[in-house]
C-alpha cells in the first residue's frame, strides 16, 4: 500500500499523496485496533462467557489477526469492518457453545445424506444451489440465520423474524458502499449461504481468504486437520434444523475441495455434486471477483498479483478434485456436472442429480424450479465474462496446466 485511505460519503476511496500514510495508518489502528488478546477478552467481557468450545479459536485468531495487520493492507473501511466482524464471530461463538451446553438435545438429531455442491468456483455452483433450494424438501442455510443464528430459527415461513430485516439492513449498507460486489455475486438475507460462512465462527475458513490477501494465514490453514472444523459445521446445522428441519440439507462451497477427506469423515453418507468448467473461464471470473472483494477492504490491490494467486489456487483445486475422484470407493457417492450442460438444460441437470442419488423429485418441486428459472432471478448469476489477460496471465501458458483435467471430465473450451 503506497497511500492512505480517505472515503467520501458513498464509500469511494481517494488516494492522497504518500507522506500521510504513516499518520493515517496509525490513526486507523488506534481507532479500530486488531489485537487478538483484546478481541478475546472483549468477547468474554461482553458475553460473560469463557468457553469457545472445540476446536479452540485462539491460535487461529492470532494467525489471522497477524496476517491482517502485516499483509492485508487494510483500508480505513477494511480495518473497521475486520474488527467488527471478528467481534461478532467471537461473541456468537461463545453464545452458541453456551446454548448447546444448555440444550444437548440439539446435537442429538442426525444429519442424513446431505447433498453438497462443490467443484470449481464460478462454475454455476451458486445458481445450482439456488435452483435446488426451490425444492421444499431441501433445507438450505439462509444468509440471515447464518449471520444471526441465536436463538434457533423456528418453522418456515420466517416472515415475522426480526433478524431477517436486521440482516438485510446490514447487507443493504454493504451493497451501497460496494455495489460492484453484489453485481458479481448475489447478496441477500433470504438467499442460500455457503458453508464457509458457518466455518468462519471457528476462524478456520476460506471466507477470510476471499476477503483479504493474507498468504501466511492461507499457508497455515492448508496445514490444518479440518475434521474438527467440519464437526463444528455439523453442530451448526443441527442447531439450525432443531426447530426448522427439512428432509435433507442442500449445501454448497467450492472451497470444500481443499478438505474433502475431512468433509467425508464428518459426513460419511454425503452426496457430492462436483461442478466443472473451462478453467480459463473460471480463472478470469474468479480473479475478477477476488479483485472486487479484496479492493472492498484493502488498498493497493495489484491485478497481476491477483492473477498469479488465483492461478495457483485453481491448480490446487483441480489437483485435489482429481486425486479425490481417483479413489474408487467414492464413485458411488458423487456426480460430475459440466457447467455448459447446466446452462443448456438446468431442469435435465437437476433430474440427473436426483436420479443419481435416488431422490424423489415431486411435481411441486419441479414447478417451483420452473418458476424460479422463468422469473429472471437467476439472470445475472451465470455470466462470467472476464479474461485472464486482464490479470497479466497468458492463456497459451496457462491452458496446458489443465489438459488432464479437461480430458478426465470432458470439459469443453468456452468461446468468448
Amino acid at each position: 500500500m503506497n497511500y492512505c485511505l480517505k472515503m467520501d460519503l458513498n464509500g469511494r476511496e481517494n488516494p492522497p499523496s504518500g507522506p500521510a500514510l504513516t499518520y493515517w495508518d496509525a490513526i486507523k489502528r488506534k481507532l479500530a485496533p486488531l489485537d487478538a488478546n483484546a478481541l478475546l477478552a472483549g468477547a468474554r467481557r461482553r458475553t460473560r462467557l469463557e468457553d469457545f468450545g472445540d476446536p479452540p479459536c485462539e491460535e487461529a485468531l492470532r494467525v489471522l489477526v497477524d496476517a491482517c495487520n502485516t499483509e492485508a493492507r487494510l483500508s480505513f473501511f477494511g480495518q473497521f469492518a475486520a474488527r467488527q466482524h471478528l467481534q461478532h464471530l467471537l461473541d456468537t461463538r461463545l453464545r452458541l457453545e453456551s446454548w448447546w451446553r444448555q440444550r444437548p438435545e440439539i446435537l442429538e438429531r442426525p444429519i442424513d445424506r446431505p447433498l453438497i455442491i462443490t467443484g470449481l468456483p464460478r462454475s454455476g455452483t451458486t445458481f445450482l444451489h439456488d435452483l435446488l433450494a426451490q425444492d421444499p424438501a431441501g433445507r438450505v442455510p439462509l444468509t440471515w440465520e447464518t449471520m444471526f443464528p441465536l436463538p434457533s430459527p423456528t418453522q418456515k415461513p420466517f416472515a415475522r423474524d426480526a433478524r431477517i430485516a436486521k440482516a438485510e439492513r446490514q447487507l443493504r449498507l454493504f451493497r451501497r458502499i460496494k455495489p460492484d460486489i453484489s453485481k458479481a455475486h448475489p447478496v441477500g438475507a433470504l438467499l442460500p449461504q455457503e458453508c464457509i460462512t458457518l466455518m468462519s465462527y471457528v476462524l478456520q475458513s476460506d471466507e477470510f481468504l476471499c476477503t483479504f490477501r493474507i498468504p501466511s494465514y492461507e499457508s497455515w490453514l492448508r496445514t490444518r486437520d479440518m475434521t474438527p472444523v467440519y464437526a463444528f459445521h455439523r453442530r451448526f446445522l443441527q442447531h439450525l434444523q432443531h426447530l426448522c428441519p427439512g428432509e435433507r440439507w442442500v449445501l454448497k462451497a467450492p472451497d470444500h475441495v481443499h478438505a474433502l477427506k475431512a468433509l467425508c469423515t464428518v459426513y460419511p453418507d454425503a452426496q457430492l455434486v462436483f461442478l466443472h468448467r473451462d478453467p480459463l473461464k473460471v480463472l478470469g471470473s474468479v480473479a475478477n471477483l477476488t479483485k472486487l472483494l479484496w479492493s472492498a477492504f484493502s488498498s493497493g490491490i495489484d491485478p497481476r498479483q491477483v492473477g498469479l494467486d488465483e492461478a495457483r489456487v485453481l491448480s490446487e483445486k483441480v489437483r485435489n478434485i482429481m486425486e479425490f475422484q481417483g479413489t474408487a470407493s467414492m464413485t458411488d457417492r458423487l456426480i460430475n456436472v459440466r457447467y455448459l450442460d447446466l446452462v443448456r438444460d438446468p431442469s435435465a441437470t437437476v433430474r440427473s442429480i436426483y436420479e443419481r442419488f435416488g431422490l424423489a423429485l415431486s411435481f411441486h418441486a419441479e414447478e417451483c424450479m420452473r418458476s424460479f428459472l422463468q422469473s429472471g432471478r437467476n439472470k445475472n448469476r451465470m455470466k462470467h465474462v472476464y479474461g485472464i489477460e486482464d490479470f497479466g496471465l497468458d492463456p497459451a501458458r496457462e491452458d496446458p496446466h489443465f489438459a488432464a483435467y479437461r480430458e478426465r471430465f470432458g470439459v469443453e473450451r468456452e468461446t468468448a
